[in-house]
């Protein structure tokens, strides 16, 4: 019977998921809306990015992700960490990876760079769960099982952990934006390949064929049944 303990920690990962999946799912509406109306603006109004409607658009878009990339990067910083520590330390632990990322903010005047900081230490940690649970170190805990899918987890949030590095800090970087984007998409790609065809892509060692030995009757097994029959 799991414990007190454990059933807590159950429901903290099972909120912290549920709370990703909200915010990714909608990230993913948003884009799918904007780049609708990207298609459409662009047929329908000449000359719309040259104008002020396109830089009022990505105003617009802005302001509809920020919060909602807020959220991600409070949740990753939660959520990552937990694999490793209990809950009193993870708390400890995430306070002072947002205090590092308030004091770079308060260093340089940059909240992105702050953020920037402050997800980088997530994608150190998250590093070193992906490596711990590759090896088979007990430490990393998980709400599934299997280590094959346990990886496909971890890689899959260092993906979205570096998606969000790129949406937060790399957006107008023309050397850094590309490789740490083309990264993010294949670590959530062999993350999500990993987490939900597990058993599929598993390499599944053939059990050898037990031999069946040949019964020999030596009367032995004929006295023991008389015996027995003798006693009842």
């Amino acid at each position: 019977m799991p414990s007190i303990e454990d059933i807590r920690q159950r429901v903290w990962d099972f909120w912290l998921t549920i709370i990703t999946v909200v915010v990714l799912a909608a990230l993913g509406v948003q884009s799918f809306i904007g780049t609708g109306y990207v298609w459409w603006a662009q047929r329908a109004m000449p000359d719309w990015e040259a104008g002020p409607g396109y830089a009022n658009y990505v105003v617009l878009m802005n302001q509809i992700a920020a919060p909602l990339i807020l959220i991600l990067v409070v949740v990753m910083g939660l959520c990552v960490p937990k694999r490793l520590f209990s809950r009193r330390i993870l708390l400890a632990v995430s306070a002072a990876m947002v205090a590092v990322g308030i004091g770079v903010f308060a260093v340089t005047g940059k909240l992105d760079t702050g953020l920037a900081v402050y997800l980088a230490l997530a994608a150190v940690i998250q590093v070193a769960v992906v490596v711990m649970t590759v090896v088979g170190v007990r430490g990393p805990s998980y709400l599934t099982e299997g280590r094959l899918t346990k990886t496909g987890s971890g890689l899959l949030h260092l993906g979205f952990i570096l998606f969000a590095i790129v949406v937060v800090a790399l957006q107008k970087s023309t050397t850094w934006m590309m490789p740490v984007f083309s990264a993010a998409a294949v670590l959530s790609l062999v993350g999500t390949a990993l987490s939900f065809y597990a058993s599929k892509i598993a390499w599944h060692r053939p059990r050898p064929a037990l031999e069946d030995a040949p019964f020999e009757w030596d009367g032995s097994e004929a006295e023991a049944l008389e015996r027995s029959e003798v006693v009842e």
